[in-house]
């Protein structure tokens, strides 16, 4: 991995340092700001509630956030994102007793911090690596954000059981504002590439790249998935079946390094060709174990799902960012558009991610409080398995047919 990232260019790197220190501060308190929200109502309505409208304020602010990005640049729009991360954390730090009053507020600046940060994430994947390297690049930046995930989760659940009440929490989300503060210093040393001030929305809309067409059917449906299971499902049944903050830093911690090795191994042998089977592999077995886990919340099931999600997830991830991003490319004049694209991805991803909620509060009036938690659990991942023949529609068919037509002639 060293003969890898030793071959990134110096702004690359920074781009890495910048990412892994943010990270570590997502991964300090991000695990513990669900089971937070959760302690203030003790249901899991004000959680559904706030990924509502985060996943709201995306569709709203990235149109105005890629604005920004024309008249200034990407790197800035990111800068932005750092520092209304550090204001969604205040307002957590500020209202704390009686943020459930003030959910709808903290929704929306996260989800305008999450726009701001990930139109200049985007740009700067897409400026700074090609298609044939970017598998590699997304599976070492993975390792070096795990990293940082391996001891804060440990750190984090420490902090919050040396105190009583919520002062715990307190003090983790200060820690994490200062590693969102060092974050946005690091920014100040990639600059990227800057974007044309024209803006080719409506091109884009109309006449796409025929692969990025058919993918917005797949970027709906991760958006169901990433509204609901990912924003807190996982933490809320890991934390219920570790029982307690200390518990879950731990298990947090053991996952992380499993991750850790599951993206070695992946960067070591990545190759554009296996993303379909690579992403196959990990819909299968995110599905799988999230049943098991929900059959059998027990220790052993926890220690399985542990084992198996870190590396599931990693693999879905790193291959459906990788299929977007050639999809971006396959556009002939996509250096233009590159930003349109960014923008147009948060359409169906984000009405995805508002359906999730709206299935999982609709899911309340027909199972009991108890039953909730495990039932979603085990059906959301089926979504990642129906999207595996959508896959395959869109990236092999063709080619298989194209191999068929060449052979008839």
């Amino acid at each position: 991995m060293f003969k890898i990232f030793q071959s990134f260019s110096t702004e690359l790197k920074f781009y890495l340092l910048m990412s892994t220190f943010f990270s570590f501060g997502c991964s300090l308190s991000g695990v513990f700001q669900s089971v937070f929200l959760w302690k203030l109502d003790k249901t899991y309505s004000l959680l559904a509630y706030y990924s509502l409208y985060w996943s709201l304020a995306i569709i709203v602010f990235f149109g105005v956030c890629a604005w920004i990005a024309r008249k200034t640049s990407p790197m800035i729009t990111m800068r932005l994102g750092f520092v209304f991360y550090l204001i969604t954390y205040l307002i957590m730090l500020g209202f704390h007793n009686t943020l459930q009053d003030h959910i709808f507020l903290l929704g929306m600046s996260n989800g305008l911090a999450m726009s701001l940060y990930y139109v200049g994430v985007h740009m700067a994947v897409l400026d700074l690596t090609t298609n044939d390297k970017r598998d590699q690049f997304l599976y070492v930046q993975g390792i070096l954000l795990t990293i940082g995930g391996v001891i804060a989760p440990l750190i984090a659940g420490v902090l919050i059981s040396q105190y009583n009440g919520m002062f715990g929490y307190y003090v983790v989300f200060i820690a994490t504002c200062v590693f969102f503060f060092i974050s946005f210093l690091i920014s100040l040393k990639v600059k990227g590439s800057p974007v044309t001030t024209k803006s080719y929305f409506w091109d884009v809309i109309k006449r796409p790249s025929p692969e990025w067409q058919k993918m917005y059917k797949v970027m709906f449906a991760d958006g169901i998935v990433s509204g609901v299971y990912t924003t807190f499902l996982i933490t809320m049944i890991t934390f219920k079946v570790a029982g307690g903050e200390l518990s879950l830093g731990v298990y947090n911690t053991a996952a992380e390094i499993v991750a850790i090795v599951a993206f070695y191994v992946l960067a070591k042998f990545s190759n554009p060709k296996f993303r379909l089977a690579i992403f196959a592999i990990g819909s299968l077995s995110v599905f799988l174990s999230s049943t098991l886990l929900s059959a059998m919340p027990v220790l052993a099931s926890l220690v399985v799902f542990g084992i198996v999600s870190p590396v599931a997830m990693n693999m879905i991830n790193t291959s459906m960012n990788a299929m977007i991003y050639e999809s971006i490319e396959k556009d002939p004049h996509y250096k233009e558009r590159r930003l349109d694209y960014i923008i147009i991805r948060e359409i169906p991803l984000g009405v995805g991610r508002i359906i999730g909620v709206f299935l999982f509060l609709a899911m309340r009036k027909f199972f009991d409080f108890e039953q909730l938690l495990p039932v979603s659990f085990s059906l959301f991942p089926i979504v990642y398995v129906i999207m595996i023949p959508a896959l395959y529609i869109i990236w092999k068919k063709p080619k298989k047919e194209a191999v068929l037509g060449s052979n008839k002639c």
